[in-house]
């Protein structure tokens, strides 16, 4: 298997609770901010001296959740500091964007920044994010498979054409630089349903899967290798990533105390799980949305409510560094990845986290690499 680490470079504990989105900036510190960045690049840099696989970041907007906006921003500055492992871009949300030329351009020169080793996620991203830039998740599907498609092109064309699509209107593309890596970086897309899994299987490139638990994991993965077997090919284990936080403590009890505080305070609990309802539910962009809200209307309702809980149903990944191992083998067994994209920031204190990072870099990895 390969490890990868996510750093979305979390801004840190903010003054009054952060159970709401947008988080109103007036409680950004300039000076926790300056921490928040000096922890994320120093923290990255030891993690590739580490020898973990992939470092990994995404987009987010209006919460301490994360401090990248510009995706590509960070990855750039990631490609300064980390010097072995690939630079995990999962990812850029393409139909949130009014400009998927700029989306190729800025990930090729961060290919070109780290001498071929992108790893390009083009995702759609969750229903609040829509909110952001004011797109209506109706229109999701069709401007992602659009750009997707300008994308590739630009990548890959080399002479200059034209564009006149539904979204998108170019008189001229020609992207300076190209991708080092040719023909195409390895690319990954979301498989948080069928429809996706489907598209990946029909592109024939690699699937993540994230805000989600073992058993639909298991099932969406299984779903899209059946839809590869159609399209006449066969994912490697490679191609298939599962992302969920994890804290690796010196005890089993040691890591579920760490924990178990703050286990509320997840991606898709509080505010953002309300953002998403919204969405989903009050007709916000007019019609169409239908299938958001089959999919959203009980969002969050049965998140896991205990640490042993989300241990059983594979949402999280805590404990001493035997149990850890013995997670992430069931993952492999059940689920069929190959990848793992952690998320270490529920230790909450820089010192825990990185104690965490350490324990599972020195004491699992090894010997989960030969799962």
């Amino acid at each position: 298997m390969k490890f990868s680490v996510f750093n979305g470079m979390p801004y840190g504990r903010v003054q009054q609770p952060g159970n709401r989105w947008p988080v109103p900036n007036q409680y950004f510190d300039p000076d926790q901010a300056r921490r928040a960045v000096a922890n994320c690049l120093d923290e990255v840099e030891m993690e590739d001296e580490l020898g973990f696989d992939w470092i990994a970041c995404a987009e987010h907007h209006y919460s301490p959740f994360n401090l990248a906006p510009n995706v590509s921003v960070l990855a750039s500055a990631l490609t300064q500091r980390v010097k072995r492992a690939k630079i995990a871009i999962l990812g850029a949300l393409i139909p949130l964007t009014g400009n998927p030329v700029r989306i190729a351009e800025e990930f090729a020169m961060i290919d070109n920044l780290s001498n071929g080793r992108l790893v390009a996620g083009l995702l759609r991203g969750a229903p609040y994010e829509y909110l952001v830039y004011n797109v209506n998740p109706a229109e999701s599907r069709t401007r992602f498979e659009e750009a997707w498609d300008l994308i590739i092109k630009a990548w890959t064309d080399t002479m200059p054409f034209g564009w006149e699509g539904r979204h998108f209107h170019y008189r001229n593309v020609s992207i300076w630089p190209r991708p080092l890596q040719q023909p195409l970086p390895p690319i990954y897309v979301s498989g948080s349903s069928k429809e996706s899994g489907e598209f990946a299987a029909r592109k024939k490139v690699g699937l993540g899967l994230a805000f989600t638990n073992l058993p639909l994991a298991a099932e969406a993965a299984k779903h899209y290798r059946a839809k590869a077997a159609e399209y006449g090919w066969e994912p490697t284990p490679e191609q298939i990533v599962y992302q969920l936080p994890i804290h690796v403590g010196e005890t089993d009890e040691q890591a579920h105390e760490v924990v178990r505080p703050m286990f509320a305070h997840t991606a898709l609990t509080g505010g953002i799980v309300d953002a998403n309802r919204l969405v989903a539910t009050s007709g916000f962009f007019g019609r169409g949305d239908a299938k958001l809200v089959e999919r959203f209307k009980d969002l969050g309702s049965d998140e896991p409510r205990s640490v042993e809980e989300a241990i059983q149903r594979g949402t999280i990944i805590c404990g001493g560094p035997k149990s850890v191992f013995q997670q992430v083998k069931r993952m492999r067994e059940e689920i069929g990845c190959g990848v793992l994209n952690l998320i270490f920031d529920r230790a909450g204190a820089p010192d825990k986290k990185r104690r965490s990072i350490e324990l599972f870099a020195k004491e699992v990895m090894p010997a989960a690499r030969e799962l």
